[in-house]
């Protein structure tokens, strides 16, 4: 399903923004599994860096996840482990730092693939 949505974007950034969205819906289910009305509680959610290699984790509250899931380009990951040419570091501290994916394509499709947001491709309209 994630790399169907991907459509025709070319290396070297294609399988780093399959992984990133693969690590997000498993995270969006183990927040959704562990959420808890005290928003101070920290969870352990997987790195979102791209990195097919990585199993680092993230000690992440449920506010400050639910303010990085409200833009459907940004990525929870640990600090350092950002791609400088395809995202830029919006914050970090010293357990995690949030990255938005600003290469074009890759943009428009993590985009696509968040779980959160449903939105038409205007691009795609009319077409059936």
């Amino acid at each position: 399903m994630v790399g169907e949505a991907l459509g025709p974007i070319g290396p070297p950034f294609a399988s780093e923004a399959v992984q990133q969205c693969t690590v997000r819906i498993a995270n969006e289910s183990a927040e959704h599994l562990n959420m808890t009305p005290l928003q101070d509680v920290r969870s352990a959610l997987r790195c979102e860096c791209g990195d097919p290699g990585c199993r680092a984790c993230v000690d992440i509250t449920h506010s400050e996840y639910e303010a990085v899931r409200a833009y459907g380009s940004h990525f929870v990951i640990k600090p350092d482990h950002e791609n400088s040419e395809n995202t830029a570091v919006l914050r970090e501290n010293t357990r995690f730092a949030v990255i938005d994916v600003v290469a074009g394509d890759v943009r428009y499709h993590v985009r696509a693939c968040n779980p959160r947001h449903s939105w038409i491709d205007v691009r795609d309209e009319g077409r059936e």
